[in-house]
Order: structure tokens, then sequence, then C-alpha cells
């Protein structure tokens, strides 16, 4: 029999995932975090919501998953990511 903190420990290893990506300018990253995110289920709906009317907002017939990582308004408005800290 484990105990609770062994139990812990296996739940966290499953669950947590570091993530990092490294590229040139308009290589996709934001996008593939966003995607990583949205596939696995971890963006709530109003997230979703906003980020899919931000996307329409700017013509895009899709929704950009890039701006969940982009939180700046200097961000979204020259359509770059500077910094992404994401947790959950």
């Amino acid at each position: 029999m484990s105990t609770s903190t062994e139990q812990f420990a296996d739940v966290s290893a499953t669950t947590l995932l570091r993530f990092a990506t490294a590229g040139s300018v308009d290589d996709g990253k934001s996008t593939l975090v966003g995607r990583l995110l949205h596939d696995s289920k971890s963006v709530l709906t109003d997230q979703l919501e906003a980020v899919e009317a931000a996307s329409i907002k700017r013509g895009q017939e899709a929704p950009d998953l890039a701006l969940l990582t982009d939180g700046l308004r200097a961000e979204r408005e020259q359509g770059i990511t500077i910094d992404v800290a994401y947790r959950y």
C-alpha cells in the first residue's frame, strides 16, 4: 500500500509537463504552445471565446491559438510574443 505522499508524487509526475521551445521569429512557437494547451483541454471556455473573438476582429477565419500566450497588449498589437509564463 502506498502512502499519500507517494500517491501525490505519482499524480504530480503524470500531470506536470515542463515545456520549452526555441526558434526564430514567426516559427510558430506561440501557436504550438497554444495548440498544446487547447488539445490538452487546458483552456477555459471564456479564454477560448476571447481568442475566437480577437481572431475574428483581426479578420482571421480560425482562432489564433498563439493569442493564448500573448497576454500583453503590445504583443497582441504587434503580433509578437515577448514573454510567456503559463501555469495551471
